[in-house]
């Protein structure tokens, strides 16, 4: 097991600055490590932690975020712990701002922390974030915990279709850009690309089984996909 190290070895991340040094090792191996032990106390301690978002972002691991947060709320079980409900609001703290921190990386970052303290006071998030909250006013914070739980930004152009799967994992979309791609429900992480439209997908539908695809297009023409 990797020992507790500091997420910066030089400077603050509520502060940023060019003096700041992620702690590059502490990022990508101690969350991986509790998890594969299947240590969800110790994982949600790390993943629970506006300072571990900020850090990650930094240094352009937000999709192992992503994937961390799905892992460590998959060995919570069936049964809604502390834990549970806690890794939830940071992943779709995280998920809703994911495309917005993503474009700031590398330009401010304080940003997550930013984001914490706007939201309501019932979040976990923002009681994670009161200390830097106090140098901060916002009068007109909402109160209540927004019920979007991920942005997914992948496609070039206008989405005309969506589905979810009926095991409730993979989100499917069919947009302008001539595509469809099957993104995890979870983390926004793109499964497959589907290229083989020559104009704009209209509709897409999952068979209920999960492993057919149907698309249809204004290239007069439908495709079924098999997506096993």
């Amino acid at each position: 097991m990797v020992p507790a190290q500091p997420l910066a070895l030089e400077g603050r991340f509520e502060e940023g600055g060019d003096s700041l040094l992620p702690n590059t090792r502490r990022l990508t191996e101690l969350v991986d490590h509790t998890i594969r032990a299947g240590d969800v106390g110790r994982a949600a301690e790390c993943l629970c932690s506006v300072e571990y978002v900020a850090a990650k972002f930094a240094v352009g691991q937000e999709g192992d975020l992503m994937r961390e947060y799905a892992e460590a709320i998959e060995i919570c079980g069936g049964s809604p712990s502390q834990e549970q409900q806690r890794l939830e609001q940071y992943r779709n703290f995280v998920g809703k701002h994911r495309a917005q921190l993503h474009n700031q990386r590398g330009k401010l970052a304080a940003l997550p922390f930013q984001l914490a303290v706007q939201e309501p006071e019932v979040s976990q998030v923002w009681a994670a974030a009161a200390e830097f909250s106090r140098r901060v006013e916002w009068p007109l914070r909402p109160q209540q915990i927004d019920p979007c739980l991920l942005t997914i930004g992948e496609h070039e152009s206008r989405i005309n279709s969506v589905a979810f799967s009926h095991c409730g994992k993979w989100v499917v979309s069919a947009s302008n850009d001539k595509t469809v791609k099957i993104c995890h429900a979870g983390t926004g992480e793109v499964k497959c690309t589907l290229a083989g439209h020559s104009g704009r997908v209209h509709s897409v539908a999952i068979s209920v089984d999960g492993k057919r695809i149907v698309s249809g297009s204004e290239d007069m023409t439908v495709k079924i996909w098999d997506v096993e």
